[in-house]
Protein backbone atom coordinates (compact mmCIF):
# COMPACT_ATOMS: atom_id res chain seq x y z
CA UNK A 1 0.00 0.00 0.00
CA UNK A 2 2.65 2.35 0.57
CA UNK A 3 3.80 2.30 -2.80
CA UNK A 4 0.63 2.90 -4.08
CA UNK A 5 -0.03 5.55 -2.18
CA UNK A 6 3.09 7.28 -3.26
CA UNK A 7 2.03 7.01 -6.83
CA UNK A 8 -1.09 9.00 -5.34
CA UNK A 9 1.05 11.73 -4.69
CA UNK A 10 3.56 11.56 -7.21
CA UNK A 11 0.60 11.75 -9.47
CA UNK A 12 -0.93 15.09 -7.36
CA UNK A 13 2.20 16.48 -7.61
CA UNK A 14 2.37 16.65 -11.62
CA UNK A 15 -1.08 18.05 -11.64
CA UNK A 16 -0.26 20.99 -9.10
CA UNK A 17 3.78 21.73 -11.25
CA UNK A 18 1.05 21.52 -14.15
CA UNK A 19 -1.15 24.35 -12.95
CA UNK A 20 1.75 25.98 -11.60
CA UNK A 21 3.65 26.11 -14.92
CA UNK A 22 0.34 26.89 -16.71
CA UNK A 23 -0.42 30.04 -14.14
CA UNK A 24 3.51 31.29 -14.91
CA UNK A 25 2.85 31.41 -18.61
CA UNK A 26 -0.63 32.87 -18.14
CA UNK A 27 -0.44 35.33 -15.60
CA UNK A 28 2.27 37.59 -17.33
CA UNK A 29 0.69 37.89 -20.27
CA UNK A 30 -2.41 39.04 -19.11
CA UNK A 31 -0.73 41.23 -16.96
CA UNK A 32 1.67 42.57 -19.37
CA UNK A 33 2.38 46.57 -19.15
CA UNK A 34 4.40 48.99 -21.24
CA UNK A 35 7.87 49.63 -20.40
CA UNK A 36 9.02 53.35 -21.36
CA UNK A 37 13.05 53.16 -21.87
CA UNK A 38 15.27 55.55 -20.70
CA UNK A 39 16.77 56.70 -24.21
CA UNK A 40 18.25 60.02 -22.76
CA UNK A 41 21.52 60.77 -25.04
CA UNK A 42 20.07 58.43 -27.23
CA UNK A 43 21.35 59.75 -31.24
CA UNK A 44 20.16 58.74 -34.96
CA UNK A 45 23.02 57.15 -34.92
CA UNK A 46 22.40 54.58 -31.94
CA UNK A 47 18.88 53.84 -33.55
CA UNK A 48 20.83 52.87 -37.09
CA UNK A 49 23.16 50.75 -35.19
CA UNK A 50 20.15 48.94 -33.31
CA UNK A 51 18.73 48.12 -37.31
CA UNK A 52 21.67 47.31 -38.56
CA UNK A 53 22.61 44.95 -35.99
CA UNK A 54 19.38 43.49 -35.99
CA UNK A 55 18.68 44.50 -32.47
CA UNK A 56 14.97 46.11 -33.87
CA UNK A 57 13.58 45.96 -37.18
CA UNK A 58 10.99 48.26 -38.22
CA UNK A 59 7.75 47.41 -39.51
CA UNK A 60 6.16 50.94 -40.66
CA UNK A 61 6.64 54.44 -39.57
CA UNK A 62 3.75 57.65 -39.18
CA UNK A 63 5.66 60.60 -39.48
CA UNK A 64 4.75 64.27 -39.65
CA UNK A 65 6.94 67.07 -40.73
CA UNK A 66 7.26 70.73 -41.51
CA UNK A 67 6.98 70.05 -45.95
CA UNK A 68 6.50 73.15 -47.43
CA UNK A 69 3.13 73.81 -44.78
CA UNK A 70 0.58 72.73 -46.93
CA UNK A 71 2.28 73.80 -50.87
CA UNK A 72 2.15 71.22 -53.31
CA UNK A 73 5.74 70.09 -53.75
CA UNK A 74 6.12 67.83 -50.79
CA UNK A 75 3.79 66.23 -48.25
CA UNK A 76 3.40 66.86 -44.23
CA UNK A 77 1.73 63.29 -43.20
CA UNK A 78 2.89 59.54 -44.08
CA UNK A 79 3.18 56.36 -43.41
CA UNK A 80 6.06 55.38 -44.56
CA UNK A 81 7.81 51.47 -45.32
CA UNK A 82 10.48 50.28 -43.51
CA UNK A 83 14.05 51.83 -43.40
CA UNK A 84 15.23 48.75 -44.88
CA UNK A 85 12.92 49.37 -48.43
CA UNK A 86 13.57 52.93 -48.31
CA UNK A 87 11.33 54.25 -45.96
CA UNK A 88 9.61 55.51 -48.62
CA UNK A 89 5.71 56.77 -47.90
CA UNK A 90 2.70 54.15 -48.63
CA UNK A 91 0.03 56.81 -47.84
CA UNK A 92 0.72 60.84 -47.65
CA UNK A 93 -1.10 63.86 -47.31
CA UNK A 94 -0.49 67.85 -47.60
CA UNK A 95 -1.19 69.87 -44.35
CA UNK A 96 -0.44 73.26 -43.64
CA UNK A 97 0.79 73.29 -40.08
CA UNK A 98 0.58 76.51 -38.09
CA UNK A 99 3.05 77.97 -36.10
CA UNK A 100 3.04 76.93 -32.58
CA UNK A 101 -0.75 75.74 -32.84
CA UNK A 102 -1.40 71.99 -30.82
CA UNK A 103 -3.44 69.78 -33.12
CA UNK A 104 -4.82 66.04 -32.09
CA UNK A 105 -3.06 62.81 -33.18
CA UNK A 106 -3.78 59.62 -32.83
CA UNK A 107 -1.81 55.89 -34.37
CA UNK A 108 -3.52 53.12 -33.75
CA UNK A 109 -2.73 49.85 -35.56
CA UNK A 110 -5.03 46.59 -35.44
CA UNK A 111 -2.23 44.16 -36.15
CA UNK A 112 -2.85 44.10 -40.18
CA UNK A 113 -4.44 47.88 -40.61
CA UNK A 114 -2.68 51.04 -39.66
CA UNK A 115 -4.81 54.38 -39.03
CA UNK A 116 -3.30 57.62 -38.25
CA UNK A 117 -5.09 61.01 -37.72
CA UNK A 118 -3.49 64.16 -37.42
CA UNK A 119 -6.43 67.23 -36.73
CA UNK A 120 -8.33 65.17 -38.33
CA UNK A 121 -6.91 64.34 -41.49
CA UNK A 122 -7.18 60.40 -41.65
CA UNK A 123 -4.18 58.19 -43.89
CA UNK A 124 -4.78 54.65 -43.71
CA UNK A 125 -3.00 51.57 -44.81
CA UNK A 126 -3.17 47.96 -44.59
CA UNK A 127 0.09 47.33 -46.23
CA UNK A 128 1.54 46.09 -42.90
CA UNK A 129 1.28 43.26 -40.71
CA UNK A 130 2.50 41.59 -38.05
CA UNK A 131 3.20 41.64 -34.05
CA UNK A 132 4.81 44.49 -32.83
CA UNK A 133 6.63 44.65 -29.34
CA UNK A 134 8.41 48.03 -29.32
CA UNK A 135 8.12 51.55 -30.45
CA UNK A 136 10.53 54.50 -31.01
CA UNK A 137 9.19 57.49 -31.05
CA UNK A 138 11.89 60.34 -32.23
CA UNK A 139 11.50 64.26 -32.39
CA UNK A 140 13.64 66.54 -34.36
CA UNK A 141 14.28 70.20 -35.23
CA UNK A 142 16.54 72.58 -36.99
CA UNK A 143 17.40 76.11 -38.29
CA UNK A 144 16.14 77.79 -34.91
CA UNK A 145 12.87 75.54 -34.58
CA UNK A 146 10.85 73.12 -32.17
CA UNK A 147 8.64 70.23 -32.36
CA UNK A 148 6.96 68.68 -29.55
CA UNK A 149 4.72 66.07 -28.75
CA UNK A 150 2.81 66.25 -25.85
CA UNK A 151 -0.32 64.39 -23.52
CA UNK A 152 1.10 61.06 -25.08
CA UNK A 153 -0.88 57.85 -24.18
CA UNK A 154 -0.67 54.54 -24.68
CA UNK A 155 -3.67 52.17 -24.97
CA UNK A 156 -4.91 55.23 -22.43
CA UNK A 157 -2.43 55.08 -20.06
CA UNK A 158 -0.07 58.43 -20.02
CA UNK A 159 3.63 58.02 -21.05
CA UNK A 160 4.57 61.58 -20.82
CA UNK A 161 5.73 64.19 -23.18
CA UNK A 162 8.52 64.28 -25.90
CA UNK A 163 10.23 67.39 -27.69
CA UNK A 164 13.09 68.43 -29.29
CA UNK A 165 14.44 72.57 -29.86
CA UNK A 166 17.69 73.75 -31.56
CA UNK A 167 16.68 77.35 -30.78
CA UNK A 168 20.19 78.52 -30.39
CA UNK A 169 21.96 75.25 -31.54
CA UNK A 170 22.28 73.34 -34.89
CA UNK A 171 19.88 70.68 -34.46
CA UNK A 172 18.15 68.90 -31.64
CA UNK A 173 16.91 64.94 -31.89
CA UNK A 174 15.19 63.32 -29.12
CA UNK A 175 13.76 59.37 -28.77
CA UNK A 176 11.52 57.84 -26.46
CA UNK A 177 11.35 53.91 -26.48
CA UNK A 178 8.23 51.85 -25.64
CA UNK A 179 8.94 48.24 -24.95
CA UNK A 180 7.56 45.23 -23.44
CA UNK A 181 4.23 46.28 -25.66
CA UNK A 182 1.43 43.87 -28.23
CA UNK A 183 -0.77 44.90 -30.62
CA UNK A 184 -3.97 46.00 -30.82
CA UNK A 185 -2.68 49.71 -29.97
CA UNK A 186 -3.72 53.10 -30.22
CA UNK A 187 -1.27 56.54 -29.37
CA UNK A 188 -2.82 59.34 -28.40
CA UNK A 189 -1.36 62.68 -28.06
CA UNK A 190 -1.02 66.51 -29.09
CA UNK A 191 1.62 67.62 -31.62
CA UNK A 192 2.89 71.53 -32.43
CA UNK A 193 5.69 72.36 -34.51
CA UNK A 194 7.47 76.06 -34.14
CA UNK A 195 9.48 78.52 -36.03
CA UNK A 196 10.95 81.27 -34.92
CA UNK A 197 11.89 82.94 -38.59
CA UNK A 198 11.98 81.28 -42.08
CA UNK A 199 10.63 77.55 -41.12
CA UNK A 200 12.79 74.52 -42.04
CA UNK A 201 11.58 72.39 -45.26
CA UNK A 202 11.01 68.57 -45.36
CA UNK A 203 12.36 66.43 -42.38
CA UNK A 204 14.49 69.34 -40.80
CA UNK A 205 11.26 69.80 -38.47
CA UNK A 206 9.68 66.09 -37.61
CA UNK A 207 8.82 63.50 -35.87
CA UNK A 208 8.44 59.89 -36.33
CA UNK A 209 6.79 56.69 -34.53
CA UNK A 210 8.71 54.18 -35.58
CA UNK A 211 7.27 50.40 -35.18
CA UNK A 212 8.80 47.40 -34.72
CA UNK A 213 10.33 44.45 -33.25
CA UNK A 214 12.97 44.21 -31.00
CA UNK A 215 15.22 41.37 -30.18
CA UNK A 216 15.44 42.00 -26.69
CA UNK A 217 11.94 41.38 -25.82
CA UNK A 218 10.78 38.00 -24.61
CA UNK A 219 7.69 37.08 -26.09
CA UNK A 220 4.85 34.99 -24.24
CA UNK A 221 3.30 31.62 -25.76
CA UNK A 222 0.07 32.10 -27.31
CA UNK A 223 -2.90 30.22 -25.39
CA UNK A 224 -2.66 26.99 -27.96
CA UNK A 225 0.95 26.18 -26.80
CA UNK A 226 0.21 26.73 -23.30
CA UNK A 227 -2.44 24.32 -23.70
CA UNK A 228 0.00 22.02 -25.22
CA UNK A 229 2.38 22.21 -21.97
CA UNK A 230 -0.53 21.44 -20.08
CA UNK A 231 -1.92 18.54 -21.78
CA UNK A 232 1.72 16.99 -22.15
CA UNK A 233 1.61 17.24 -18.37
CA UNK A 234 -1.69 15.52 -18.18
CA UNK A 235 -0.24 12.53 -20.39
CA UNK A 236 2.72 12.44 -18.14
CA UNK A 237 0.42 11.66 -15.49
CA UNK A 238 -1.74 9.56 -16.80
CA UNK A 239 1.82 7.53 -18.08
CA UNK A 240 3.26 8.00 -14.47
CA UNK A 241 0.02 6.66 -13.12
CA UNK A 242 -0.18 2.79 -15.07
CA UNK A 243 3.67 2.47 -14.61
CA UNK A 244 3.03 2.48 -10.93
CA UNK A 245 -0.11 0.66 -10.66
CA UNK A 246 1.32 -1.93 -12.87
CA UNK A 247 4.65 -1.99 -10.14
CA UNK A 248 2.28 -1.97 -7.21
CA UNK A 249 0.22 -5.09 -8.16
CA UNK A 250 3.27 -7.03 -9.33
CA UNK A 251 4.51 -7.01 -5.28
CA UNK A 252 0.87 -8.75 -4.52
CA UNK A 253 1.55 -11.49 -6.80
Amino acid sequence: MLRVRKSINYSKSLIVLGLATLGLFVAPHSAKALTLVNQTGFTDTDFENLINQGQFNELFVAEGRIGDLGGTATYELSINEDVEKGANPVQQQQYAWENNKPVDFSLEYTGSTVNYTVDGKLLSSNAFNGPVNDIFIRTFASNNSAVSLTNLAFNGEGIGNLSSSSLGIASDVDYLQISQISDPFVITGKTSLFWAATPPRNSQLAYQIKVGGSSSSTSVPEPGTVGAIFLATVAGIGYGRRKKVKVASGLFH
